[in-house]
């Protein structure tokens, strides 16, 4: 019986030792972004459309490219012939090398120098390829993470004038936060970390979460503080209520 109460006595000082304080939310994306792309030109093709949901990496929109692909034919074809010409000048090199004591100096300068010129050649067609293929690339506007589009201002045939026009919105999904708010005299005791326990307005589920950025200000119409708790699968624009566990 003492056992009993000792145990029981001991779970009271533990929850005593804790508080609950009282925070409501609202549920936002995780991430969210107005998309540009880097090139200009006209567009080729719109993959997505409001509502779409994408995985990171998804083309979403493309430039007309034939030009950067023509561009890239031939910079493939310019490290082909400049590889054959770097063989062809290592052989020439390495023929003088077993004469060298019998050749002239002069020509064999001249073929170390054609094997030098050779090599560089090489090099400079593999940037060449390097820099077609980034210009492909740039044609291309991908999604920078998992999500939902939220806006498309672009359709087929339309003119892109670059970085500052805005083309395509997107919202993180499932990755969701929640924006947490709570009385300012408990800045000192809430701490990353935290744990969250909280209910979706109209839902009587009990979740769990942990305290996972704590806004470095308060609000000072609403005397508040704002944290931030990650969660998944919750819609963008739910609300609800909960309680802060601190010790």
């Amino acid at each position: 019986m003492n056992k009993i109460l000792g145990i029981l006595t001991t779970l009271c000082l533990i929850l005593s030792a804790q508080e609950q304080i009282y925070a409501n939310f609202d549920v936002v994306a995780k991430h969210s972004a107005e998309l540009a792309i880097k090139s200009f030109g006209i567009v080729k093709k719109v993959n997505v459309d409001v509502s779409d949901m994408v995985k990171k990496g998804d083309v979403l929109v493309e430039l007309e490219n034939e030009s950067e692909k023509i561009a890239l034919e031939a910079a493939k074809n310019d490290l082909e012939l400049a590889n054959l010409a770097l063989k062809h000048a290592k052989d020439i090199l390495e023929r003088f090398k077993k004469v060298k004591s019998v050749t002239s100096t002069q020509a064999y300068e001249d073929a170390e120098f054609e094997f030098k010129r050779a090599s560089l050649a090489v090099q400079k067609a593999k940037i060449a390829i390097k820099n077609a293929n980034e210009m492909l690339e740039n044609k291309l506007l991908k999604a920078p993470f998992d999500g939902t589009i939220s806006k498309r201002s672009i359709e087929v045939g339309e003119g892109v004038g670059g970085v500052a026009q805005r083309l395509i919105g997107i919202f993180s999904y499932p990755e969701v936060k929640l924006v947490i708010s709570y009385d300012e005299k408990f800045k000192d005791v809430v701490k990353v970390g935290s744990e969250f326990k909280y209910k979706l307005d109209g839902s009587n589920e009990e979740m769990v979460g942990a305290i996972a950025l704590i806004h470095p200000k308060i609000d000072t119409k609403t005397r508040k503080i704002y944290a931030e708790v990650y969660a998944q699968g919750l819609m963008p624009g739910l609300f609800g209520e909960g309680y802060i566990t601190v010790k």
